[in-house]
């Protein structure tokens, strides 16, 4: 590795000015400073744009792009096209990292095409840290397919944890070699619905040669921020989920993998259920929109194929419920599951 090569630091910004100065606080005062901060505004309505430009006038590392709202996935696309560093690494605009987090990456990923760490939950009354890996590891190419295979789905005692589902595939908490994310662009949110930064890593991980992971939580996810894209009802989100399957199918590269594409099939029953508690219908319209999503022949084949031998006993009963139909049954999970998260 080059001797003090450039970071560059992507931050897309939409209506963000409540959290921009504790973000971008956050990158100013690294202790690796050889960094650029590429932020692109949205189309933001609040004062998220004046507030950049103060703070680049304050410091030059700070380049503030601007365009018309087109989405997340078009402003990292734009502000990939800016970047000019060895390595780039993505920061949300509602999160933070710690102040060493640059110079603990760099001291670690050697000539690794990616370094990836553990991150913090910030809820409003506590903090949850979420460790991907018992420890500190270094991914060989073998072990990089099955990272990438991850991201697509898991298999076996994987499914343990539904949870975990895209915990891997986050485009932040990562330090990328600049040259492996050539070519890969994000998929606009109004075709995939969610998870466009899985269905980035399923690709860029498919020229991931070799891989570490630094088992300490260096980056802070804002888990309370209620105006997030996740807190949204999408009424088009199983259309969308469709598309996101079908890109997905694209970077599948053996059977494993598609059994894992099956089993995210499977699981996304769940993300669907939730967005339905979010709309506004009846519970019986919400009731009957699940029966129609579980009836679709894709979703069919999936949960009756879905392995429940790993499960806790309460996700058992919700695909058991799936599996028989069970609509008023699978609904009435699904907002136990919304309670308890």
């Amino acid at each position: 590795m080059m001797k003090n090569p450039l970071v560059s630091i992507i931050i897309p910004i939409y209506n963000t000015e409540k959290y921009i100065y504790e973000c971008l606080n956050s990158l100013i005062n690294q202790s690796y400073s050889h960094i650029e901060i590429i932020v692109v505004d949205d189309g933001s309505t609040d004062n998220s744009l004046c507030l950049l430009k103060e703070l680049s006038d304050k410091d030059n590392r700070l380049k503030v792009f601007s365009q018309p709202n087109q989405g997340v996935s078009a402003a990292r696309n734009l502000a990939l096209s800016k970047a000019t560093g060895t390595y780039v690494m993505f920061v949300d605009a509602d999160d933070w990292i710690d102040p060493h987090t640059i110079e603990k990456c760099l001291q670690a990923i050697g000539d690794a095409d990616v370094c990836f760490f553990a991150y913090v939950r910030e809820f409003s009354n506590r903090s949850l840290p979420k460790l991907l890996f018992p420890q500190t590891r270094h991914f060989t190419r073998e072990a990089c397919k099955q990272l990438q295979r991850r991201m697509i789905g898991p298999i076996g005692q994987e499914l343990a944890n539904p949870g975990m589902l895209d915990s891997l595939g986050t485009i932040w908490g990562k330090l990328y070699r600049r040259d492996i994310l050539d070519g890969t662009s994000f998929i606009d949110l109004k075709i995939i619905g969610t998870a466009e930064d899985s269905l980035y890593n399923c690709n860029a991980f498919r020229k991931v040669q070799k891989a570490v992971y630094i088992n300490k939580a260096f980056y802070h996810y804002r888990k309370c921020n209620y105006g997030a894209e996740t807190k949204k009802y999408k009424p088009q989100l199983s259309q969308q989920w469709n598309r996101l399957f079908n890109y997905m199918q694209a970077t599948v590269t053996d059977e494993i993998s598609q059994k894992a594409l099956q089993n995210r099939i499977a699981l996304s029953i769940i993300g669907l259920g939730l967005n339905e508690c979010l709309s506004p219908n009846t519970l019986k319209k919400k009731t009957d929109k699940m029966a129609e999503i579980i009836n679709q022949p894709h979703y069919k084949e999936a949960y009756q194929k879905l392995d429940l031998t790993h499960f806790p006993i309460h996700w058992k009963v919700f695909f058991f419920a799936a599996k028989h139909n069970m609509k008023r049954v699978l609904m009435l999970l699904i907002l136990c599951i919304k309670k308890i998260i």
